[in-house]
């Protein structure tokens, strides 16, 4: 779907999809109010498909629902931030140790650095979107070669959170964390390919926390 307009007939996991990207893009805000009538006119869907949106998307953290208020976009405070990156550290951390358990197999090196080759380029355009999608495809990687469904099941959805703020950090910094990542992983270090892969995340909180409310 372009521009939060989708076809008359849509399921809720597209549409979940659609705002899942447009937070992303920056059509969906946090604190920002989903309105069942105006959700049923942007999607032409029934009333019980937009509540098992907001009912999917509340269970993924997303939003929250407020009794009588409605749901919204979930803000993040400080400490909710902070938890999350605490949980993408170990989680990240657990995806990259056990990707480079299967750095021998098949295909895993192509896959790897195509990966990595994506990044270095979206990195320097000026269309942060295109980053954060690279970004995303390099953790979805790591995560499909672990081997690990349920660590492919969880990155998504942190995902999700953290990249409403950004970093701050620098592209060459966010390159150079991939790399290290990248390398460890396949010259099938496991412990350098975790400690790499959980350095950036901490890295990458110590720059954006400052800039989540904290309260």
């Amino acid at each position: 779907m372009a521009g939060g307009a989708g076809p008359k007939e849509s399921s809720s996991e597209a549409i979940v999809r659609d705002i899942v990207r447009g937070i992303y893009e920056g059509r969906y805000v946090p604190g920002q109010r989903l309105v069942e009538p105006d959700l049923m006119t942007q999607y032409g869907v029934s009333r019980s498909t937009v509540r098992e949106v907001i009912k999917q998307l509340s269970a993924d953290g997303i939003a929250v629902s407020h009794p009588f208020r409605g749901a919204q976009i979930r803000k993040l405070d400080r400490r909710a931030a902070s938890n999350i990156f605490a949980v993408t550290e170990v989680v990240l951390g657990l995806a990259a140790r056990q990707a480079a358990a299967h750095s021998a197999e098949a295909g895993v090196k192509t896959k790897l650095r195509q990966c990595l080759a994506d990044i270095k380029t979206c990195a320097k355009r000026p269309d942060g979107f295109e980053f954060i999608r690279s970004r995303n495809r390099f953790y979805r990687a790591v995560a499909e070669v672990s081997g690990n469904d349920e660590l492919l099941r969880l990155l998504p959805k942190l995902q999700v959170h953290l990249v409403r703020n950004p970093s701050g950090m620098a592209s060459g910094a966010r390159i150079q964390g991939y790399e290290k990542i990248t390398k460890a992983i396949l010259r099938g270090d496991q412990d350098g390919a975790e400690d790499a892969a959980r350095a950036y995340v901490r890295d990458s909180a110590e720059l954006a926390l400052p800039q989540f409310p904290e309260h």
